[in-house]
């Protein structure tokens, strides 16, 4: 099983799953992206006027959708919010709403809408908009090449995503490199990857980002199994497993589980890979999770074939 593309939510997926867990990562980005609108990053909280208050609950709104998987309901929701910052032409409060449609219409697997949703604010003629949000437009332009296959020209927008929060000055790069580690796999590039996930595990550790750490353990255990690293690979997705299992992370649980499970399997220890797609497999059916479960058991239908 291939565990989706990162995101900061996001994390990385298949299309309707990718990003309710907050990391996809790419839904956390989403969700600080709104408290930022809302809060601001100083201190002082600033008094919204009674118009940015009603976006800012659309938005709000819209994320615990989101959350929920009611992705029609987010959808409409920051629709909302988007007619709202557009007739106060708050650039800003466009750009979060945009970007928020953005991750509905991945999940919902309608791939132009995303983009133009994305390109709005990389290439809108007359508006400058932030470079925090640019960040976030390049990183979702990324995570969409990556779903189609794309993958040079996703590590293209996800070097320009890691550009532009470096002149930022923003916090997600360890997210951003994550991504990154995760293209180069889908790529056949363990070594490449492996940089990737280090990088991302130091940023992310720096951060006390315990979400995005066991994300970049996982990428790099995945990498380490692709250059023969079995031993190594083995624990690092033990250390992501007690950190997901910690924060309760059912799916996350599930990709560590399985990934033991395919070390293991690697190595031709079929009888103890099963025990860990056994585990994995449970996870996901209480968990209410079925393309975990139709991932482990067709690895327990390859063991029992051998």
């Amino acid at each position: 099983m291939n565990e989706p593309v990162i995101s900061k939510t996001y994390s990385v997926f298949s299309k309707k799953t990718a990003n309710r867990k907050l990391h996809i990562v790419y839904s956390l980005l989403f969700m600080l992206s709104c408290f930022m609108f809302l809060f601001g990053c100083s201190a002082k909280h600033p008094i919204l006027s009674g118009t940015h208050q009603k976006a800012a609950e659309f938005n709000q709104n819209g994320g615990r959708a989101f959350q929920k998987g009611d992705f029609r309901k987010a959808l409409f929701l920051y629709q909302e919010a988007l007619k709202v910052n557009r007739s106060i032409e708050d650039h800003d409060g466009t750009a979060v709403s945009l970007i928020n449609m953005a991750s509905v219409y991945r999940s919902l697997g309608d791939t132009l809408n995303a983009h133009i949703c994305a390109d709005e604010i990389l290439n809108s003629p007359g508006i400058s908009y932030s470079l925090l949000r640019l960040t976030d437009a390049a990183f979702i332009k990324a995570l969409l090449l990556a779903d189609g296959g794309e993958y040079d020209a996703a590590l293209i927008w996800a070097d320009k995503s890691l550009s532009l929060c470096q002149t930022a000055g923003c916090t997600d790069g360890g997210s951003i490199h994550n991504l990154r580690a995760k293209i180069y796999l889908f790529k056949k590039e363990p070594a490449s990857a492996l940089v990737s996930g280090n990088k991302g595990l130091e940023l992310n550790k720096t951060r006390n980002d315990t979400k995005e750490t066991a994300n970049s353990l996982r990428l790099i255990a995945e990498a380490k199994a692709s250059l023969g690293q079995f031993d190594e690979a083995i624990r690092l997705y033990e250390d992501a497993l007690a950190t997901d299992k910690n924060l309760g992370l059912s799916r996350k649980v599930a990709f560590d589980l399985m990934g033991i499970g395919k070390v293991l399997h690697m190595q031709g220890k079929c009888e103890d890979a099963v025990k860990y797609f056994n585990r994995a497999l449970s996870a996901g059916e209480n968990g209410g999770d079925q393309q975990v479960v139709r991932d482990a058991g067709n690895m327990i239908d390859k063991c029992r074939k051998k």
